[in-house]
């Protein structure tokens, strides 16, 4: 009876939160009225490569290693190497988060500024500046990304142009 009871209660329990993961519905913050300057953007990338670093490191501690395809038995994923390396569709998903988490610190009041080089700093900076990836939008000038639709800086509408050079 109690052996019953209790598995009712697992049933129940499990049910309800089935229901509830199903009306879940995300809510993030609207971000659209920030923009990020040049060099908020260099650390963007900074930030997006850091999360590649990071999630990789994680992985690996898990027992994960590079495999063509992903397999979760095997512990494989393609995303095992160094971020330059990545997928573009990859390499977004990095940089979306890093520029969203910046915008929020933005929008609730933050200000981020670099108060010194570190060797740290530019290092990274030229390695994000060597990127063949890099293009500048035709319209303002501004850091753009091949993924990119629309310019950030000024709203300019991508084409093949802004990726020639």
């Amino acid at each position: 009876m109690v052996r019953l009871i209790f598995f009712s209660y697992i049933c129940m329990k499990e049910t309800l939160k089935s229901e509830i993961m199903e009306e879940y519905i995300p809510k993030p913050i609207d971000l659209s009225d920030v923009s990020l300057t040049d060099d908020l953007i260099e650390l963007r990338e900074a930030i997006a490569e850091n999360a590649h670093e990071i999630w990789a490191e994680n992985r690996r501690l898990e027992g994960w290693t590079y495999g063509p395809v992903r397999d979760d038995k095997k512990k494989q994923t393609p995303d095992m190497v160094p971020y330059k390396d990545l997928s573009d569709g990859e390499k977004e998903y990095d940089r979306a988060t890093a520029m969203r988490s910046i915008k929020l610190l933005k929008k609730l009041g933050y200000d981020v500024v670099k108060v010194q080089e570190t060797e740290l700093y530019k290092e990274m900076i030229e390695r994000i500046r060597n990127n063949k990836e890099q293009y500048h939008c035709s319209n303002c000038g501004g850091f753009i990304f091949k993924h990119q639709v629309f310019c950030e800086h000024c709203g300019h509408k991508l084409d093949k142009t802004d990726w020639e050079g």
